[in-house]
């Protein structure tokens, strides 16, 4: 992982929405889900959407949630605002399984607007209700290796299994997406090209820091995982 270049570009980010941001230190689990976040938020901006930052009561800089621990009104998030829906971008949220009662926790969940309270609600708040999750990521500091995937689409089938029956997608919103530090193993590549004839429809951005990378350089608003219906990077 090349960390200076990925601190780079997080914090090129989060300064554009002109946010004082703390350092969380070289972490490399910690600067992936941070660069996940911020990688969600170039993204909806390359696809129209206003992006801002919300910050919580009180705090003028940006605040990361970096574990499963504490309550999301506590936390920064991002706020994207398009032609047709607002959406919200969140760290390390707690979210209702698809099948049952279960609570999962994503790496970065894109919910509907006004889902999450921002402030300390009277009655006790557990996680964001199934239907209001719009996508998610799930980030990995690992090499793309064929078990890998099979986890991810594993998780993709307990919070979000409509993603697996789809034989088209086209979507400002990227589908559940994982996002790896390292590159293809083995024939994980192939086990992706297949993943349009088997109906499944989720994201892989391999090479992570590469891609956020490309866009620090890029002179305009352009998403490290690609638009649907076109092409990715």
């Amino acid at each position: 992982m090349d960390v200076a270049n990925v601190q780079a570009a997080i914090k090129r980010v989060i300064a554009r929405h002109r946010q004082a941001f703390t350092a969380i230190g070289s972490s490399q689990s910690k600067l992936l889900e941070l660069a996940s976040i911020t990688g969600f938020a170039e993204h909806y901006k390359a696809n129209g959407y206003v992006v801002t930052v919300r910050n919580p009561k009180g705090k003028k800089h940006f605040s990361v949630k970096t574990s499963t621990n504490g309550d999301p009104w506590n936390f920064s998030y991002f706020v994207a605002v398009g032609d047709a829906d607002t959406v919200e971008i969140h760290m390390n949220l707690k979210v209702r399984s698809a099948h049952d009662q279960g609570t999962y926790c994503v790496d970065v969940g894109v919910v509907k607007s006004d889902v999450i309270p921002v402030a300390k609600p009277a009655q006790k708040w557990i996680c964001v209700p199934n239907g209001e999750l719009v996508t998610f990521g799930e980030a990995k500091k690992l090499v793309v290796y064929p078990m890998l995937l099979a986890q991810f689409v594993g998780i993709v089938h307990e919070i979000k299994p409509k993603f697996l029956n789809r034989s088209k997608y086209k979507s400002p919103h990227p589908p559940p997406t994982l996002i790896a530090l390292g590159h293809f193993s083995g024939n994980a590549q192939s086990i992706v090209k297949a993943y349009p004839a088997r109906k499944i429809v989720v994201n892989v951005a391999e090479n992570y820091d590469m891609r956020l990378a490309r866009v620090r350089a890029s002179a305009t608003p352009k998403s490290p995982f690609g638009s649907y219906g076109a092409e990715v990077l």
